[in-house]
């Protein structure tokens, strides 16, 4: 009797807490997740647009294009897991981004499947009209060998519109 509460204890202790969700398990195969985390900013006019990016392999270089370009000036591209990296951020006001790292390094892949972790670089822009259409990201991605890596990008709404 006591090896069977034992047995039924340890089952439900380990079956306790673990989802599937909960897991992360990397898998080359799968496409690169990009997308628009979050969009704020501390006046109407200057916003802070926060990238993403879940990769399942090291990523070389990057370009990005805001779609549509009607609604951001971007004036800034920093921070994230490029910086980290050694990558070199460059963009136009249109909402063109690159980045690639002059020394050769490269991304490495994602740890987890939150969002918030996985900030690749933040964009200050300034707000030309309101934002009343989704916003999506057209990405390249590279591997390194220079291989153009398949990506999804994820729609942003703003919640309430």
């Amino acid at each position: 009797m006591k090896i069977i509460i034992i047995i039924i204890s340890l089952f439900f202790v380990s079956s306790c807490g673990q989802t599937k969700d909960d897991t992360f398990t990397l898998d080359p195969s799968k496409p690169i997740e990009v997308g628009i985390e979050s969009i704020g900013g501390d006046s109407q006019e200057v916003q802070i647009i926060n990238v993403y990016m879940i990769n399942h392999q090291p990523v070389s270089g990057i370009q990005f294009k805001i779609e549509p370009d009607t609604f951001f000036n971007v004036d800034s591209v920093f921070g994230g897991r490029c910086q980290a990296n050694d990558f070199q951020l460059h963009s136009n006001d249109k909402g063109t981004i690159l980045g690639f790292s002059m020394s050769g390094a490269s991304i490495p892949e994602s740890k987890n499947l939150n969002k918030k972790d996985n900030i690749l670089f933040s964009i200050k822009a300034k707000l030309k009209q309101e934002i009343n259409a989704p916003i999506t990201l057209s990405p390249i991605i590279a591997s390194s060998s220079a291989k153009r890596i398949e990506c999804i990008s994820i729609p942003f709404e703003l919640i309430g519109k």
